[in-house]
């Protein structure tokens, strides 16, 4: 049993309060030799690690944040863009396009089914297209398509492919026949009216594409 608890279980006389005073003052002096009683420094002193770790915390919760920040961006526009649609077309329901020899097949996805009215020449054309070799896309106006589509391609109807407006290939020229704004055409496209005997990238001379050809706006003047 300690001091305290035993004198504290009785009855103290004066000379036993005095006697314990005395006996307390002895074992504080005691204390306060061996540094019982000395304040830790430990504690009060600015800690090191503290200093240091505080940067390379802040350093680090920018860093997730800046990571964090730059997925939103990146991922904003991949969520808003849909997905680009393929249409599978049975070889049965493709029909020449008049006026072409030997002839463009074609097949209209979305409006259309008529090669009469619609764009005429010297009119300045705006459409979206996917040019494909053994369905594979080797050409395409909706690269990068975003939420706004891509960039529209120009040309104007009836100039020669390859010159100053005109379009790359001939086909555009035939495949536009027609066709109104937002109509949706594709079109297997023989070498006479693609690339010719020529080599172009992956297309070797003399093949046979597939053209998705979509008309987006039709200009009043060219």
């Amino acid at each position: 049993m300690s001091v305290v608890a035993r004198h504290a279980a009785f009855p103290a006389s004066p000379r036993g309060v005095a006697a314990l005073d005395q006996r307390r003052h002895r074992i504080a002096a005691r204390s306060s030799s061996r540094g019982l009683a000395r304040p830790i420094r430990a504690v009060a002193r600015p800690s090191r690690i503290t200093e240091e770790s505080a940067p390379a915390t802040t350093r680090r919760e920018a860093a997730v944040s800046a990571a964090f920040a730059l997925a939103a961006l990146v991922a904003g526009p991949a969520e808003a863009t849909p997905p680009r649609q393929s249409f599978d077309v049975p070889p049965d329901a493709f029909k020449p396009l008049p006026g072409t020899n030997p002839p463009i097949m074609y097949y209209d996805i979305k409006g259309g089914g008529s090669t009469e009215g619609g764009a005429r020449p010297g009119q300045r054309v705006a459409v979206h297209f996917d040019v494909k070799f053994r369905r594979i896309t080797i050409a395409t106006s909706r690269q990068g398509a975003g939420v706004t589509g891509g960039v529209p391609y120009g040309f104007q109807v009836g100039a020669p492919a390859g010159t100053p407006g005109g379009p790359f290939i001939k086909a555009f020229n035939e495949g536009i026949k027609g066709m109104g704004p937002g109509q949706f055409r594709r079109m297997i496209v023989p070498p006479e009216y693609a690339y010719g005997n020529q080599q172009v990238q992956e297309i070797p001379p003399n093949s046979t594409l597939t053209v998705d050809l979509e008309l987006l706006s039709v200009a009043a003047r060219a």
